[in-house]
């Protein structure tokens, strides 16, 4: 069970069609996650080094994305498959 991808627990393998819809949510949301926070993050860059933010409001622009990053992730939480 350590090596693998995915554990079934019990003998439902109907469940392998939602664990499959899941598993391609979770990359799409990994995905959108990881553009916003690269997206945002080069952005702040760009504006400190024009001097159009300051350190105190870069770390508060980087923690507000970690958090908008978290909360869509947590979005997975509440999915059903259609």
């Amino acid at each position: 069970m350590e090596a693998a991808d995915i554990a079934l627990v019990d003998d439902e393998v109907k469940e392998l069609p939602h664990l499959i819809a899941l598993s391609r949510r979770m990359m799409t949301t990994i995905k959108v996650n990881m553009t916003f926070s690269m997206v945002l993050n080069f952005l702040a860059i760009v504006l400190a080094i024009t001097g159009v933010l300051s350190p105190v409001v870069g770390a508060l622009v980087h923690n507000a994305g970690s958090v908008l990053v978290i909360g869509n992730s947590a979005l997975l939480l509440k999915w059903k498959k259609r």
